[in-house]
């Protein structure tokens, strides 16, 4: 190989080294894009969680005062 071969070798890797840290710039940003929304979509959940719980809750604190109330009021005799 003579000197002109490498350094046209040597600018087509520069080239293709500038192309693939594009791409890899490009992959970063859709990483830290991604990473936010999944942030977002947990606290969501969690916060759907929390009120579902307190539902459950509550509606099993109402089946639970309703057998009571039909103890009181003679349901088992």
């Amino acid at each position: 190989m003579d000197s002109i071969e490498v350094k046209d070798e040597l600018n087509a890797l520069k080239d293709r080294m500038s192309a693939l840290e594009q791409e890899q710039h490009k992959i970063d940003i859709q990483l830290v894009s991604i990473k936010s929304d999944l942030f977002y979509l947990r606290a969501g959940q969690d916060s759907l969680n929390n009120n579902l719980s307190k539902f459950l809750w509550i509606l099993g604190g109402g089946f639970l005062a309703s057998i009571v109330s039909w103890v009181l009021r003679g349901g088992l005799s």
